[in-house]
C-alpha cells in the first residue's frame, strides 16, 4: 500500500495529495483549494486475454487536474495516464524495468520530450 499522502509537483508547485479510498484494487487521492482540484486514481486489474491468449495485469495511474474558472479566465482540465502491462504469470520485474527506463528517457529531456509530446510533434 502507498502512503496515506503523495506530493505531486506541477509547474513547480506541490501539492499533498491526501489517500481518500483504498482497497484491494486500488487507491484514491485528492487535493483541492480554492483554486484548483486534484485528483490521482490507482488501479490494477486483469485483462481479457489478448489474441495470443495471454492475459495480463493491467496498473493505471490516472491523474486529473482542474483549475477551477474565475469571471476573466475559463475552467482548464488535464489529465494524465500511465498503464503498465505484463503477462498474468511473468515476473513484473520486466515490465517495472520497462517503465523505468521510459522515465529516465522523459526526465533525461528535461521535460522537452513531454511539451513536444503535448503539442503533437511525433
Amino acid at each position: 500500500m502507498f502512503a496515506a499522502t503523495l506530493t505531486l509537483t506541477i509547474a513547480g508547485n506541490a501539492r499533498v495529495l491526501n489517500r481518500v479510498n483504498q482497497d484491494s484494487y486500488g487507491s484514491e487521492y485528492q487535493y483541492s483549494d480554492a483554486l484548483q482540484s486534484i485528483s490521482m486514481k490507482i488501479r490494477h486489474s486483469l485483462d481479457n486475454p489478448d489474441a495470443d491468449g495471454i492475459s495480463s495485469k493491467r496498473h493505471n495511474v490516472f491523474v486529473e487536474h482542474i483549475v477551477f474558472p474565475t469571471p476573466t479566465a475559463a475552467m482548464q482540465k488535464s489529465t494524465a495516464t500511465v498503464t503498465m502491462r505484463h503477462g498474468k504469470y511473468d515476473n513484473p520485474t520486466s515490465a517495472a524495468d520497462l517503465f523505468k527506463a521510459l522515465a529516465v528517457l522523459l526526465a533525461a529531456s528535461s521535460s522537452l520530450m513531454v511539451t513536444e509530446l503535448v503539442a503533437g510533434v511525433n
